[in-house]
């Protein structure tokens, strides 16, 4: 029998968060088998391919673009694909593919100019960026919450724990920054801290309940805590403000999936799929 890794011993293995193995395996990014109790068991062949996830170079990507990029990639592939054969870089914040010869990016559906021909390991795909893109380490004005908020944005990739205090220090100078709230729950979420990002999450909704980026999160941190079934309420809740929300569909599909509900995940399924093409046109 081939050997095999449950959560945390990945987790373990790659030095990252069991929390974002957890979710690389929810949407549905590697397919793990299950073991007698029904846990998550991991081969050698998804233990590349996380790895491969999590030595990506950062260049801007934030873990919620990679998972929505990676997302929109699985269903762009055939179903005989595997993302495990597919090499991945990192350009201009976001994720690209090099395939035969050639880059392009499963959240466009373009081909990206390859400006680092790979002449060893690590090499990665680049486009040229301005220096006047670059912003300054902190905000010019201390006292703009926004700015703030733009600055952890900036740093979430690269440095998370300087990240949070960006959104912190944003929220002291704006209390009702809605988006601030959402980031931070992200990171909180990331780190395993499910109560706090439930907590963040909800607060965001209570100064704008048409948020649906804060709803869906809080949906998936519901399901993160095994609360399938208001999981389900609240990315129902999602599709009602915004029908176009492709992952709500596919996040209900495999809610679906595992409650033996097959007209449910088909619904959904065939939903996501068809937004999922729409937007690539």
């Amino acid at each position: 029998m081939s050997t095999t890794y449950g959560i945390r011993e990945v987790a373990e293995l790659l030095g990252v968060p069991a929390a974002r193995v957890r979710s690389l395996a929810r949407a549905g990014l590697v397919e793990p088998s299950r073991g007698a109790g029904g846990e998550l068991r991991f081969g050698f062949r998804e233990l590349a391919f996380l790895r491969q996830v999590r030595d990506l170079p950062q260049d801007g990507v934030t873990p919620r673009r990679l998972r929505r990029a990676l997302s929109r990639l699985r269903a762009a592939l055939p179903p005989e694909r595997d993302l495990c054969e597919l090499g991945l870089a990192t350009a201009s914040g976001e994720l690209v593919v090099r395939e035969t010869g050639r880059l392009w990016s499963p959240e466009s559906g373009q081909l990206v100019f390859d400006f680092e021909r790979a002449e060893g390991v690590g090499r990665t795909a680049r486009r040229i960026v301005s220096l006047a893109e670059k912003r300054d380490p902190e905000p010019t004005d201390a006292r703009d919450g926004d700015a703030w908020y733009r600055l952890g944005c900036d740093l979430e990739s690269s440095d998370p724990a300087r990240a949070r205090a960006a959104y912190q220090r944003a929220l002291e100078l704006d209390p009702e920054h809605s988006d601030a709230r959402v980031n931070l729950g992200c990171l909180e979420h990331e780190a395993g801290r499910l109560d706090e990002a439930e907590r963040l999450y909800r607060a965001a909704l209570a100064l704008d309940d048409g948020d649906v980026t804060a709803r869906f999160d809080l949906a998936v941190v519901l399901e993160d805590q095994g609360r399938d079934a208001e999981a389900r309420e609240t990315y129902l809740a999602c599709l009602a403000r915004d029908p176009a929300c492709a992952e709500a569909h596919f996040n209900l599909a495999r809610l679906a999936d595992r409650s033996g509900q097959d007209e449910a995940l088909v619904r959904h399924l065939v939903a996501y799929r068809r937004l999922v093409r729409d937007e690539s046109r």
